[in-house]
Protein backbone atom coordinates (compact mmCIF):
# COMPACT_ATOMS: atom_id res chain seq x y z
CA UNK A 1 0.00 0.00 0.00
CA UNK A 2 2.79 2.25 0.91
CA UNK A 3 4.97 1.51 -2.26
CA UNK A 4 2.01 2.04 -4.53
CA UNK A 5 1.09 5.76 -3.22
CA UNK A 6 4.70 6.22 -3.72
CA UNK A 7 4.57 5.02 -7.16
CA UNK A 8 2.01 7.30 -8.06
CA UNK A 9 4.24 10.71 -7.58
CA UNK A 10 5.82 11.99 -10.13
CA UNK A 11 9.23 12.57 -8.50
CA UNK A 12 12.03 15.04 -9.41
CA UNK A 13 14.39 12.03 -10.51
CA UNK A 14 11.67 10.20 -12.53
CA UNK A 15 14.86 7.58 -13.52
CA UNK A 16 15.27 6.53 -9.94
CA UNK A 17 13.83 3.48 -8.45
CA UNK A 18 11.08 4.44 -6.51
CA UNK A 19 11.91 1.87 -4.03
CA UNK A 20 15.24 3.77 -3.12
CA UNK A 21 12.77 6.55 -1.97
CA UNK A 22 11.08 4.54 0.54
CA UNK A 23 14.94 3.46 1.73
CA UNK A 24 15.95 7.09 1.96
CA UNK A 25 12.88 8.38 3.71
CA UNK A 26 12.93 6.25 7.13
CA UNK A 27 17.08 6.99 6.35
CA UNK A 28 17.03 10.44 7.31
CA UNK A 29 14.31 9.95 9.83
CA UNK A 30 16.89 7.73 11.98
CA UNK A 31 19.70 10.35 11.76
CA UNK A 32 18.03 11.98 14.52
CA UNK A 33 18.22 9.08 16.70
CA UNK A 34 21.29 10.09 18.41
CA UNK A 35 20.44 13.57 19.45
CA UNK A 36 16.75 12.37 20.54
CA UNK A 37 18.41 9.54 22.69
CA UNK A 38 20.89 11.99 24.47
CA UNK A 39 17.60 13.98 25.42
CA UNK A 40 16.79 10.79 27.64
CA UNK A 41 17.35 9.94 31.18
CA UNK A 42 16.97 6.41 30.76
CA UNK A 43 19.82 3.86 29.56
CA UNK A 44 19.51 2.51 26.12
CA UNK A 45 17.94 -0.82 27.26
CA UNK A 46 14.74 0.67 29.22
CA UNK A 47 14.76 3.06 26.10
CA UNK A 48 14.80 0.29 23.49
CA UNK A 49 12.36 -1.59 25.52
CA UNK A 50 9.28 0.87 25.47
CA UNK A 51 10.06 1.71 22.17
CA UNK A 52 9.21 -1.86 20.87
CA UNK A 53 6.52 -2.06 23.31
CA UNK A 54 4.80 0.72 21.64
CA UNK A 55 5.71 -0.05 18.51
CA UNK A 56 4.22 -3.82 18.98
CA UNK A 57 1.29 -2.44 20.62
CA UNK A 58 0.30 -0.22 17.34
CA UNK A 59 1.06 -3.22 14.76
CA UNK A 60 -0.72 -5.73 16.90
CA UNK A 61 -3.52 -3.63 16.88
CA UNK A 62 -3.53 -3.21 13.20
CA UNK A 63 -3.02 -7.42 13.13
CA UNK A 64 -6.25 -7.77 14.78
CA UNK A 65 -8.29 -5.38 12.62
CA UNK A 66 -7.04 -6.91 9.70
CA UNK A 67 -7.98 -10.57 11.55
CA UNK A 68 -4.28 -11.89 11.38
CA UNK A 69 -2.85 -12.31 14.30
CA UNK A 70 -3.40 -15.30 15.68
CA UNK A 71 -2.28 -16.71 12.55
CA UNK A 72 0.61 -15.20 12.80
CA UNK A 73 1.76 -17.18 15.63
CA UNK A 74 1.10 -20.40 13.90
CA UNK A 75 2.89 -20.03 10.98
CA UNK A 76 5.34 -22.50 9.91
CA UNK A 77 9.09 -19.97 10.42
CA UNK A 78 8.23 -18.80 13.57
CA UNK A 79 12.20 -19.01 14.09
CA UNK A 80 12.87 -16.31 11.96
CA UNK A 81 10.51 -13.57 13.26
CA UNK A 82 12.18 -14.46 16.59
CA UNK A 83 15.75 -14.23 15.24
CA UNK A 84 14.39 -10.70 13.88
CA UNK A 85 13.23 -10.00 17.59
CA UNK A 86 16.85 -11.20 19.15
CA UNK A 87 18.82 -9.09 16.41
CA UNK A 88 16.61 -6.10 16.76
CA UNK A 89 17.57 -5.86 20.68
CA UNK A 90 21.95 -6.12 19.72
CA UNK A 91 21.40 -4.04 17.10
CA UNK A 92 19.43 -1.32 18.79
CA UNK A 93 20.19 -1.43 23.11
CA UNK A 94 24.02 -2.00 21.70
CA UNK A 95 23.85 1.25 19.59
CA UNK A 96 21.88 3.37 22.33
CA UNK A 97 24.02 2.72 24.97
CA UNK A 98 27.16 3.70 22.06
CA UNK A 99 25.25 7.08 21.38
CA UNK A 100 25.57 7.44 25.38
CA UNK A 101 29.35 6.21 26.44
CA UNK A 102 31.16 7.68 22.97
CA UNK A 103 30.79 10.30 20.36
CA UNK A 104 28.31 10.07 17.76
CA UNK A 105 31.00 10.75 15.20
CA UNK A 106 32.41 7.23 16.71
CA UNK A 107 29.13 5.51 17.25
CA UNK A 108 28.30 6.17 13.95
CA UNK A 109 31.62 5.37 12.20
CA UNK A 110 31.78 1.56 13.52
CA UNK A 111 27.36 1.17 13.27
CA UNK A 112 27.87 1.90 9.66
CA UNK A 113 30.38 -1.24 9.57
CA UNK A 114 26.59 -3.35 9.13
CA UNK A 115 26.89 -2.78 5.20
CA UNK A 116 30.19 -4.43 5.14
CA UNK A 117 29.14 -7.51 6.76
CA UNK A 118 25.68 -7.76 4.83
CA UNK A 119 27.88 -7.89 1.85
CA UNK A 120 29.91 -10.76 3.36
CA UNK A 121 26.58 -12.54 4.69
CA UNK A 122 23.77 -12.24 2.27
CA UNK A 123 25.43 -14.28 -0.29
CA UNK A 124 25.33 -17.21 2.11
CA UNK A 125 21.95 -16.91 3.70
CA UNK A 126 20.42 -15.19 1.16
CA UNK A 127 22.26 -16.29 -2.35
CA UNK A 128 22.42 -13.08 -3.39
CA UNK A 129 25.19 -11.90 -5.60
CA UNK A 130 28.09 -9.97 -4.29
CA UNK A 131 28.84 -7.30 -8.06
CA UNK A 132 32.04 -6.16 -7.99
CA UNK A 133 30.42 -2.75 -7.97
CA UNK A 134 28.88 -2.84 -4.33
CA UNK A 135 32.10 -3.29 -2.82
CA UNK A 136 33.91 -0.28 -4.87
CA UNK A 137 30.50 1.44 -3.26
CA UNK A 138 30.41 0.26 -0.15
CA UNK A 139 34.53 1.14 0.00
CA UNK A 140 33.72 4.72 -1.36
CA UNK A 141 31.50 5.11 1.14
CA UNK A 142 33.30 4.11 3.94
CA UNK A 143 36.10 6.58 3.02
CA UNK A 144 33.53 9.50 2.87
CA UNK A 145 32.16 8.45 6.25
CA UNK A 146 35.96 8.60 7.94
CA UNK A 147 36.29 11.90 5.84
CA UNK A 148 33.02 13.22 7.02
CA UNK A 149 32.98 12.58 10.61
CA UNK A 150 36.32 13.69 11.06
CA UNK A 151 37.93 10.49 12.86
CA UNK A 152 40.94 11.82 14.42
CA UNK A 153 40.32 11.25 18.00
CA UNK A 154 39.02 7.09 17.83
CA UNK A 155 39.73 5.33 20.12
CA UNK A 156 39.13 1.42 21.39
CA UNK A 157 36.40 1.86 24.26
CA UNK A 158 33.29 0.16 25.40
CA UNK A 159 31.18 2.12 23.06
CA UNK A 160 32.99 1.47 20.36
CA UNK A 161 32.58 -2.52 20.79
CA UNK A 162 29.05 -1.86 21.55
CA UNK A 163 29.19 0.25 18.28
CA UNK A 164 30.35 -2.70 16.41
CA UNK A 165 28.08 -5.41 18.13
CA UNK A 166 25.52 -3.02 17.05
CA UNK A 167 26.45 -3.10 13.41
CA UNK A 168 26.48 -6.89 13.76
CA UNK A 169 22.84 -6.87 14.81
CA UNK A 170 21.94 -4.00 12.22
CA UNK A 171 23.44 -6.00 9.62
CA UNK A 172 21.67 -9.51 10.40
CA UNK A 173 18.19 -7.67 10.81
CA UNK A 174 18.74 -6.29 7.48
CA UNK A 175 19.37 -10.17 5.63
CA UNK A 176 16.95 -11.82 8.53
CA UNK A 177 14.15 -9.04 7.02
CA UNK A 178 14.56 -9.71 3.49
CA UNK A 179 14.27 -13.75 4.24
CA UNK A 180 11.02 -13.08 6.34
CA UNK A 181 9.49 -11.10 3.29
CA UNK A 182 9.22 -14.57 1.82
CA UNK A 183 6.80 -15.84 4.64
CA UNK A 184 5.03 -12.86 6.38
CA UNK A 185 3.88 -9.07 5.57
CA UNK A 186 5.93 -6.02 6.68
CA UNK A 187 3.09 -5.45 9.59
CA UNK A 188 3.71 -9.02 10.68
CA UNK A 189 7.48 -8.08 10.47
CA UNK A 190 7.61 -5.54 12.71
CA UNK A 191 4.97 -7.09 15.11
CA UNK A 192 7.09 -9.49 15.18
CA UNK A 193 10.94 -7.80 15.93
CA UNK A 194 9.03 -5.30 18.54
CA UNK A 195 6.90 -8.04 20.18
CA UNK A 196 10.13 -10.67 20.50
CA UNK A 197 12.61 -7.85 21.53
CA UNK A 198 9.83 -6.58 24.04
CA UNK A 199 9.52 -10.16 25.52
CA UNK A 200 13.67 -10.62 25.36
CA UNK A 201 14.06 -7.37 27.07
CA UNK A 202 11.25 -8.02 29.89
CA UNK A 203 13.67 -9.71 32.60
CA UNK A 204 15.89 -7.15 32.36
CA UNK A 205 13.04 -4.47 33.22
CA UNK A 206 11.64 -6.70 36.24
CA UNK A 207 15.10 -6.45 37.04
CA UNK A 208 15.95 -2.89 36.81
CA UNK A 209 12.81 -1.19 37.52
CA UNK A 210 13.31 1.71 35.78
CA UNK A 211 11.79 4.89 36.69
CA UNK A 212 10.51 7.15 33.32
CA UNK A 213 10.56 10.80 34.48
CA UNK A 214 8.08 13.10 32.64
CA UNK A 215 10.19 14.65 30.08
CA UNK A 216 11.44 10.71 28.74
CA UNK A 217 7.41 10.22 27.72
CA UNK A 218 7.48 12.02 24.47
CA UNK A 219 10.72 10.85 23.47
CA UNK A 220 9.77 7.20 24.07
CA UNK A 221 6.37 7.61 22.17
CA UNK A 222 8.18 9.38 19.44
CA UNK A 223 10.70 6.39 19.47
CA UNK A 224 8.32 4.08 19.15
CA UNK A 225 5.94 5.24 17.00
CA UNK A 226 8.06 7.51 14.61
CA UNK A 227 11.26 5.74 14.79
CA UNK A 228 10.33 1.80 15.46
CA UNK A 229 6.73 2.07 13.13
CA UNK A 230 6.54 4.07 10.66
CA UNK A 231 10.18 4.23 9.52
CA UNK A 232 10.54 0.17 9.64
CA UNK A 233 7.55 -0.01 7.94
CA UNK A 234 8.70 1.96 4.79
CA UNK A 235 12.34 0.32 4.89
CA UNK A 236 11.07 -3.30 4.74
CA UNK A 237 8.06 -1.86 2.31
CA UNK A 238 11.30 -0.74 0.09
CA UNK A 239 13.62 -4.36 1.13
CA UNK A 240 10.30 -6.18 -0.76
CA UNK A 241 12.23 -5.42 -3.89
CA UNK A 242 15.53 -4.70 -3.49
CA UNK A 243 18.57 -6.74 -2.96
CA UNK A 244 19.46 -6.49 1.04
CA UNK A 245 23.18 -5.29 -0.66
CA UNK A 246 22.05 -2.11 -2.25
CA UNK A 247 19.82 -1.00 0.72
CA UNK A 248 22.17 -1.35 3.39
CA UNK A 249 25.14 1.20 0.85
CA UNK A 250 22.13 3.21 0.43
CA UNK A 251 22.01 3.70 4.65
CA UNK A 252 25.09 5.80 4.37
CA UNK A 253 23.09 8.34 3.85
CA UNK A 254 22.53 8.79 7.43
CA UNK A 255 24.96 10.51 8.62
CA UNK A 256 24.45 13.02 5.95
CA UNK A 257 21.05 13.89 7.64
CA UNK A 258 22.50 14.32 10.73
CA UNK A 259 24.88 17.02 9.30
CA UNK A 260 21.60 18.95 7.62
CA UNK A 261 19.86 18.47 11.02
CA UNK A 262 22.78 19.95 12.72
CA UNK A 263 22.46 22.45 9.97
CA UNK A 264 19.05 23.32 10.21
CA UNK A 265 18.28 22.70 13.93
CA UNK A 266 22.04 24.11 15.60
CA UNK A 267 22.91 26.40 13.03
CA UNK A 268 25.78 24.59 12.83
CA UNK A 269 27.75 25.04 9.91
CA UNK A 270 29.25 22.00 8.24
CA UNK A 271 33.59 22.50 7.82
CA UNK A 272 35.06 21.79 4.34
CA UNK A 273 36.06 18.13 5.72
CA UNK A 274 32.94 17.07 6.20
CA UNK A 275 31.26 18.39 3.09
CA UNK A 276 33.63 16.49 1.25
CA UNK A 277 32.95 13.64 2.95
CA UNK A 278 29.04 13.72 2.66
CA UNK A 279 29.72 14.13 -1.00
CA UNK A 280 31.51 10.95 -1.79
CA UNK A 281 29.01 9.30 0.28
CA UNK A 282 26.20 11.08 -2.16
CA UNK A 283 28.40 9.54 -5.21
CA UNK A 284 28.21 6.27 -3.89
CA UNK A 285 24.76 6.02 -3.10
CA UNK A 286 23.98 7.12 -6.85
CA UNK A 287 25.95 5.04 -8.15
CA UNK A 288 23.95 1.90 -6.65
CA UNK A 289 20.32 4.16 -7.39
CA UNK A 290 21.54 4.85 -10.95
CA UNK A 291 22.66 1.12 -11.91
CA UNK A 292 19.39 0.21 -10.29
CA UNK A 293 16.81 2.30 -12.72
Amino acid sequence: MVKEEFNKVNFFIPCMNKDYILVIIPVLIWSSMGILVRYLSVSGLVAYFFAALISSIIFATLLIKEKKLKDFFIKKYLWIPITIGLFGVINNVSYFYAYQLTSIANATFVHYLAPVLVMIFSPLILAEKTKKRMWYSVILSLIGLFILLDMKNFNLSTGIFLAFLSAIGYSFGIIFFKKALKYYSSKEIIFSQMFFSTIILLPFIFYLKPVIAYSDIFPLITLGVIYQGFAVLLFITALKNLPSQNVSIVTYLEPIGAVLLALLILKEIPSLTTIIGGAIILISSYLIIKTDS
